[in-house]
């Protein structure tokens, strides 16, 4: 069987990772972290975790690294589809509000520019037909679903590679997924760069550590349009997590879901309002996922639908 397409982004998330100098990665291989990322379930799924950090074993070569990183690739493949999801769903919406707004003759000039080829334009006329690109990501969703459980087959590999990752719109959502995987994993290096405890399994100071340590490295090291995609980046993985934790349970380890997700919103809220927006859609995403008929609807600005979710989340994960 082939492995996840998604590793044709692998080299894209090591070059991101370089720009992240505050973590020190260098300085972390000196002292022990292996540089080779290891990957897991390559070959179908299913997810078995999402990204951890491991001692190796003492043995001969003695001068192994100390430790090394471990990445779910099926968990990777299902993470570039949330992402393609919740920014194609959120755009779609975005395009008809804008046209919403528009005068007869703006509409007429709009349409007639639509009618010339360009990569744009070839993904405004998708994203004008909604319910197609709502039946897209209904699909999708049914093959994140399958991730989560079991190992895929040849022909449900075979849609994978289908999945468009060379277009403007991929290249938009390859964007936002490199960065949310960087998150991860500067989250697992984390761990190594501030020399927690790896002989116990963990404690929710060290998770809240890694977590803010990740997330204010990408925050400072990054400026401009690559930061605000970084942002979003960080928001799908936060959202991610959710998925493979459905039941929105405490582990005792990590900090609680839905608080963990609005921590770092909260923190980027006002610089951008697509944040908003971008969060409303992965909450959708994910009340379809788990059959959640009561979430609340869109029927405001997303600041305020997004207050109605966060209320509502949050006496889901406490009634847990």
């Amino acid at each position: 069987m082939k492995p996840f397409p998604i590793n044709y982004l692998n080299d894209a998330v090591t070059n991101v990772l370089s720009k992240i100098v505050t973590i020190d990665i260098a300085n972390g291989i000196e002292k022990g972290l292996d540089p080779m990322i290891h990957f897991a379930d390559e070959y179908g799924g299913p997810i078995n975790s999402v990204a951890e950090i491991h001692d190796n074993p003492i043995h001969f070569p003695f001068d192994m690294p100390q430790r090394h990183v471990t990445i779910s690739i099926a968990y990777a493949q299902m993470l570039w589809m949330l992402c393609s999801i919740a920014l194609r769903n959120h755009d779609s919406i975005a395009v008809e509000i804008e046209l919403s707004g528009m005068s007869k003759d703006e509409l007429d000039i709009f349409y007639q520019e639509l009618q010339v080829d360009s990569n744009t334009t070839i993904y405004l006329r998708e994203l004008l037909d909604k319910k197609k690109t709502f039946d897209k990501s209904a699909e999708m969703l049914n093959y994140m679903e399958a991730l989560c459980q079991r190992h895929l087959t040849e022909e449900e590999m075979d849609y994978l590679y289908s999945l468009d990752m060379t277009s403007e719109i991929g290249v938009k959502i390859n964007s936002m997924y490199i960065f949310a995987m960087a998150f991860n994993l500067l989250h697992e290096f984390s761990h190594h760069s501030l020399n927690h405890d790896f002989q116990n399994d963990g404690c929710l100071q060290e998770e809240v550590e890694a977590d803010s340590n990740a997330f204010w490295s990408i925050y400072n090291d990054l400026d401009g349009a690559e930061k605000n995609t970084a942002m979003m980046g960080i928001l799908c993985s936060l959202i991610s997590l959710i998925f493979n934790n459905r039941s929105l349970s405490d582990d005792g380890i990590h900090p609680l879901p839905i608080e963990r997700i609005f921590t770092y919103y909260d923190l980027i809220k006002e610089e951008n309002p697509k944040y908003a927006g971008l969060l409303c859609h992965l909450f959708y995403v994910w009340a379809v996922f788990v059959h959640d008929d009561d979430m609340p609807k869109w029927d405001g600005p997303y600041d305020e639908t997004l207050d109605k979710i966060k209320e509502h989340m949050l006496a889901k994960e406490h009634n847990e």
